[in-house]
């Protein structure tokens, strides 16, 4: 198990599984100058998960590997004895989870065939291997950075909040967005107006009521300005 999965990934960090970049749009010279103007202090944000420093695939910022390229990471690993003390009895058996992070023009499925691919033509000799696939993949959206709407977007935070907007990406999950595009063939927009200490999904997450009246006052801006 060990061997499978350390042959995923190279030690620099650029994920190994042959066809796994197939169709990955580069970033553009005037997205990465986006990223770049963010404002991103790279050490507390290490300190802040726990890490001295970052690690990834080789040629990207840390912010540009958060929001614009793929991942493949072990969620999970475990097999053998898991209790006090000491066994020496060879387990029979190991189990890892793996996910993935999509980035636009990927395709879910061709992804989890090509990981799958991999792993088995990197099993050792005389192991059996017993692959899961999980419903539940979407593809990656994004809206074309020269959109109309997103200037408007971009002028109804400048009103709400007072100074310019930047552009950025993120790494969520939210599927129906590329439902929207694929099915109504139209582009999706949608605000967020959590701020990073909120705590996103963990047991003390909050949000605060100003972030709600300004998420409020920017969306009726926004469709005033598409009236």
């Amino acid at each position: 198990m060990v061997a499978i999965l350390a042959s995923l990934r190279s030690p620099e960090g650029k994920v190994l599984v042959k066809g796994f970049y197939d169709g990955v749009r580069p970033l553009s010279d005037e997205e990465r100058a986006d990223i770049a103007r963010v404002p991103f202090d790279e050490k507390e944000f290490f300190a802040g998960v726990g890490v001295s420093e970052g690690f990834g695939e080789p040629g990207y910022s840390t912010l540009e590997r958060l929001w614009a390229r793929p991942t493949l990471e072990i969620n999970g690993i475990w097999g053998g004895f898991q209790g006090e003390g000491t066994k020496t009895v060879l387990p029979a058996e190991a189990h890892a989870k793996i996910t993935c992070r999509l980035v636009p023009d990927q395709e879910p499925e061709q992804v989890l065939d090509a990981i799958e691919a991999h792993i088995r033509a990197h099993t050792p000799p005389g192991v059996t291997v017993r692959i899961t696939k999980f419903p539940g993949s979407a593809p990656a959206y994004l809206m074309s950075r020269d959109h109309p709407i997103l200037a408007k977007a971009a002028q109804a935070l400048r009103e709400v909040y007072g100074q310019e907007a930047v552009y950025t990406r993120t790494g969520g999950t939210l599927p129906v967005a590329a439902m929207v595009k694929s099915i109504l063939k139209t582009d999706f927009i949608f605000f967020s107006f959590g701020d990073p200490d909120n705590q996103v999904h963990a047991p003390n997450e909050f949000f605060r009521l100003e972030s709600l009246d300004k998420g409020a006052r920017s969306y009726v801006r926004l469709i005033n300005s598409l009236a």
